[in-house]
């Protein structure tokens, strides 16, 4: 069997989703689409993360935003290199909104009809653009449903958005390597991970961490990006990019993963947090929340005083706190790992080419 993918961003959760597919579906063959925007790293090194034997074709033309002229630019080079495939037992897999948009039209135009669409986070639920542009993204997504191919979200809340819009959708949630176990006795630290983005909303983690700068709270945003300048008192270090084993220390000796993010589909990050035995502080947002048993493994917030006052409550009690990091791994291990995310994947491709 043989799997296209077809990406619009290159970087990001989204890429890290299909390098998981190739590796726990190894037995079948991959080509990889992908557009040129690869945030902080380079399209040869992200590359060579995948398995041996995945193909690569770079998709011209395409960008996030829409432009009429680059689209039709991008479509028209979509349609050339799935052509091939328009008579064959493969499936299309596409991935994020720019490219599940011009590749169902693509898949239609040429009589595709094994077709999946994985949105890792809906474009209409973004909080950095305005209403108008929000409901001319839902209306985008309906017509993208009317063209055909099923919607796979990666998380229930993502599959949940879009049975609303007219169509059930199917989900296979997100899943990391699960690693073993070397949470430090005594975890002391509050971290984040991740680019510090307009998504990732840096300034509340600021004006969070700010509250606690007289307590000895040390706070780490692990990453980098264009907003580190939002992250200013004297309690937050910043680390710059790392290594993902460097990663992982930081998250060993995390008690709390805070993240303030704007909106998501369903966060590697938080994942990889679960995987350290992190207890969880997470905004309540889709993706966020499908991670969090109130008060089991951590606390979803709706603003800026409700994040502080959980914290304290958290900090208080760090041996409950603790406990609450140990449940985030025993359901990171049953429900989010890279193999329960192949099986998912493997069934759902079976079944569309049988």
């Amino acid at each position: 069997m043989t799997v296209i993918h077809v990406l619009e961003p290159f970087a990001t959760g989204v890429t890290t989703a299909v390098i998981s597919i190739t590796q726990q579906l190894a037995e079948m063959k991959h080509l990889v689409i992908h557009g040129s925007r690869t945030g902080v790293d380079a399209k040869e090194n992200i590359r060579k993360k995948f398995p041996f034997g995945v193909g690569f074709i770079e998709w011209r033309y395409v960008g996030r935003e829409i432009s009429l002229l680059g689209d039709i630019r991008a479509l028209g080079e979509l349609l050339k290199q799935l052509k091939p495939y328009s008579n064959s037992q493969t499936v299309i897999h596409l991935h994020s909104s720019k490219a599940g948009f011009l590749g169902r039209l693509a898949c239609r135009l040429l009589n595709i009809r094994a077709v999946l669409y994985t949105p890792h986070c809906a474009s209409f639920i973004r909080t950095d653009i305005g209403p108008l542009k929000r409901k001319i993204f839902r209306l985008l997504e309906r017509i993208g449903g009317w063209l055909g191919g099923t919607v796979v979200g990666c998380g229930k809340s993502e599959a949940d958005m879009y049975s609303q819009l007219g169509k059930p959708a199917l989900w296979v949630s997100n899943g990391v390597t699960i690693t073993a176990a070397v949470k430090d006795r005594d975890p002391h630290i509050i971290s984040f991970t991740g680019l510090a983005g307009v998504q990732k909303n840096p300034a509340l983690f600021n004006r969070i961490a700010a509250q606690f700068h007289d307590a000895d709270v040390p706070f780490y945003w692990i990453g980098d990006g264009p907003l580190r300048n939002e992250l200013n008192p004297r309690n937050i270090q910043v680390t710059g990019w790392v290594t993902k084993d460097q990663v992982d220390a930081y998250l060993y000796k995390t008690l709390i993963y805070l993240s303030t993010a704007s909106w998501e589909g369903l966060p590697f990050g938080v994942l990889e947090a679960m995987n350290g035995s992190c207890a969880l502080l997470v905004s309540n947002v889709p993706g966020n929340r499908d991670l969090v048993i109130p008060g089991e493994n951590g606390y979803v917030f709706n603003d800026e005083q409700e994040a502080a006052a959980l914290l304290r409550q958290m900090l208080a009690d760090r041996s409950k706190t603790h406990d609450m990091g140990m449940k985030s791994r025993d359901l990171v291990k049953s429900w989010y790992s890279v193999e329960k995310m192949g099986e998912g994947y493997r069934k759902i491709y079976t079944d569309l080419v049988s």
